[in-house]
């Protein structure tokens, strides 16, 4: 028996529109411009932060792909979810009331949640917000600080160091070049002491120039690196040393700095407490920042702001800088010009000064006049007659 073949002919496709394909065509390479883009930008991350933290691209393209050899599946971000925080709230909220030995554990809760009939998504903002500010305030009280191996951290240090002091002894075998190493902790916690690598030619140079030993120059970098620029300032012992070591520290940074801002020829300027604006700041285009007491003299300062100016001076929080220029491009260093004040008769004619001139100046030679007239001291050997004539004389002279 015959059965009817069906001829199945292929649909055409419609049209396309004109433009389609040149459309498509241009989306297409705006899509491989982009992917570009993405490359470019991942391996110029990748090294800058291999150059940045001292690792090679290849570790850091490990930690970004999850350590997938293929490099196909990026790490997953250590983002919180919005599941996490809500299995912590509810966790909490179980088990509260349960005893010790008979609470809920982790498997068992994340089944109770899976029943429940009203999802966790679709409760109010204000109530997920809670949930949030409860998970980040137990995260911030469980936290606990990294550990830290300083015993492991001291033995590192000591190799490292004793490798390198053979590395200088061998150049100076090799070529003659002479070095001075000095090593010392940076925490008060670190128990390394400090060390010291050098020869008897630059032990001898840090004697000389410096006017200290190796070993002094090694505990003032200590307590530098310890304590801050105050470590290696001497405290005054009473009130009128650390007043004059106030005054002492602010004009010598004020001599550094008009040194900076005229480099060719220093003034030599004293600090002016009383008329500081117009002194020191309008005039040389400098000002002292952090001082945020009274501008006056420090003996006129009470001992509170004295000793916190001092600290201030020591960690360089009181210092001095240029003043930058305005923005219409005027020297600040040049103090402006004071016009002095228009007489209220500028433009009428003045005769003479009536008080050098005429009866008033006569009223004023006469009032001089009537004080008691100063005696002439007589000599041995002058008569009382001399003295009455001279007596005469001056009469005569003012009438």
């Amino acid at each position: 028996m015959w059965r009817r073949r069906y001829l199945l002919r292929q649909t055409r496709r419609a049209k396309l529109p004109p433009g389609y394909r040149r459309l498509k065509k241009a989306q297409a390479n705006d899509l491989q411009t982009r992917l570009d883009a993405v490359v470019t930008y991942l391996r110029g991350e990748v090294d800058s932060i291999a150059t940045e933290f001292s690792r090679t691209p290849a570790w850091v393209r490990g930690q970004l792909y999850g350590g997938s050899k293929s490099s196909r599946f990026l790490r997953r971000t250590q983002k919180t979810r919005l599941y996490d925080v809500y299995l912590h709230f509810r966790a909490k909220e179980i088990n509260a009331e349960l005893p010790d030995g008979s609470k809920k554990r982790l498997q068992e809760i994340k089944e109770i949640i899976s029943r429940e009939r009203r999802s966790y998504k679709t409760r109010p903002a204000d109530e997920q917000a809670k949930w949030w500010a409860e998970y980040e305030a137990d995260k911030e009280s469980a936290s606990r600080d990294k550990r830290v191996n300083r015993k492991g951290e001291q033995q590192d240090a000591a190799s490292t160091l004793k490798r390198a002091s053979v590395e200088l002894d061998t150049l100076f075998t090799r070529t003659g070049v002479r070095s001075l190493l000095i090593a010392c902790r940076s925490d008060i916690l670190f128990t390394m002491p400090p060390y010291i690598f050098c020869d008897e030619g630059t032990e001898k140079f840090v004697n000389v120039a410096l006017g200290k030993t190796t070993d002094q120059l090694a505990r003032a970098l200590e307590m530098w690196t310890i304590h801050g620029p105050s470590g290696l300032a001497t405290a005054p012992t009473n009130a009128k040393q650390l007043i004059n070591e106030v005054r002492s520290l602010v004009q010598a940074k004020l001599d550094d700095i008009l040194a900076t801002r005229y480099p060719a020829e220093p003034p030599s300027v004293t600090m002016n407490y009383k008329s500081y604006d117009a002194a020191i700041v309008a005039t040389h285009g400098v000002r002292l920042v952090g001082w945020d007491v009274p501008m006056k003299n420090p003996g006129q300062l009470g001992m509170d702001n004295v000793r916190k100016m001092y600290n201030g001076l020591i960690n360089q929080t009181v210092k001095w800088e240029i003043v930058p220029p305005p923005a219409d491009g005027e020297d600040p260093g040049v103090a402006p010009s004071r016009k002095r004040q228009r007489r209220c008769d500028a433009d009428k004619p003045r005769g003479p000064n009536i008080r050098t001139t005429g009866k008033a100046a006569a009223t004023k030679e006469k009032g001089k006049g009537s004080s008691k007239p100063k005696r002439k001291r007589r000599k041995k050997g002058e008569d009382a007659d001399d003295s009455s004539e001279e007596e005469d004389s001056g009469e005569d002279s003012d009438e």
